[in-house]
């Protein structure tokens, strides 16, 4: 399982009453048992604890707590106007009109846990938060999960960081799937390699560069890693640019966790951290953009570093 940091639930805490009907055994002369398997129900949830030392540390905070009060509901309670409420309550800032998102469905309840919420763009005044999610839905008795990369869009206003739009919901399965490479039959198969169902379905649709899925198979060699994003639920360009991200084109994986500890968390091992190992394979491998907590000169090239960086590998191939 993914590690998570989690707090103790606060009043962001959700959970739905839970009916649970055991059968009971009969004793008859007939074999018959009579049992009733129990309601589903949705998974309790946690807030999300946000380590002091995480780059742009109030911007991932807004973030996590946007999503949780926003898309943790009952069934009565998945509209937009119900989801503004608990934001108030919440006392979440945010400044988005605009919460007419699937993420809400009126006769639906919802459990969202995040997971982590990586950094994917960062100004002095605006901010992308790539936040991993488990979203989970239940409705007359039927139970859905996924695992999104949802794009939270937030600014820097008087009150402080603000979220203002939700620029990515993290997709939808591909209405029709392409044939598989062997690459991305294998990254799909591997249990070295965990990928958030937004990333599964950008593979399934045939949208990653089979490089790119090559690479993730390297790495994975040895460490398990934990994809953030590959393509969809990533900003269209570059973060304060007109540049198109190589996340769009199918050219690059953001890695947030290896062995399951966050990259954030694996800075302070320095050389002896396995982040800095797979970003050292990754430029040995032959990657041409490599971007993480360190920058490094080797022999097969080199790597960039900045504060968007210091949360997650990024790998990737510029042309």
């Amino acid at each position: 399982m993914i590690l998570r940091r989690v707090a103790a639930l606060t009043a962001i805490t959700f959970s739905l009453a839970s009916c649970a009907f055991a059968g009971q055994e009969a004793q008859q002369s007939s074999s018959d048992t009579d049992e009733t398997d129990p309601a589903p129900t949705l998974p309790a949830v946690s807030a999300f604890e946000v380590a002091e030392d995480e780059p742009a540390l109030e911007a991932k905070r807004t973030a996590a707590r946007f999503l949780e009060a926003a898309f943790n509901y009952e069934a009565e309670d998945g509209t937009p106007e119900a989801a503004r409420e608990r934001l108030e309550a919440a006392g979440v800032l945010h400044s988005t009109d605009r919460l007419d998102t699937s993420l809400l469905s009126p006769g639906t309840a919802a459990a969202t846990q995040v997971i982590y919420p990586q950094l994917g763009g960062l100004t002095e005044d605006e901010a992308s938060v790539m936040t991993v999610v488990e979203f989970t839905t239940l409705r007359e008795q039927e139970l859905s999960a996924w695992t999104r990369t949802i794009d939270v869009r937030l600014e820097q206003q008087e009150r402080g960081w603000t979220v203002t739009e939700i620029a990515s919901e993290g997709g939808a399965p591909p209405g029709t799937e392409a044939t598989p490479s062997d690459a991305a039959a294998r990254v799909l198969a591997s249990d070295r390699i965990q990928l958030p169902d937004s990333s599964r379905w950008d593979i399934l649709a045939g949208d990653i560069d089979d490089r790119t899925l090559e690479m993730m198979l390297s790495l994975s060699a040895e460490h398990t890693i934990s994809v953030a994003v590959l393509s969809t639920g990533h900003p269209i360009n570059v973060f304060g640019s007109d540049s198109v991200s190589n996340h769009i084109n199918g050219r690059a994986v953001d890695i947030w966790a290896v062995d399951q500890v966050s990259v954030s968390d694996l800075r302070s091992l320095e050389e002896a951290s396995p982040a800095r190992t797979l970003m050292e394979l990754a430029l040995a491998e032959g990657a041409t953009e490599v971007g993480g907590p360190w920058a490094l000169s080797t022999s097969a090239g080199a790597s960039f570093t900045d504060t968007v960086h210091q949360d997650h590998l990024h790998i990737g191939f510029k042309q």
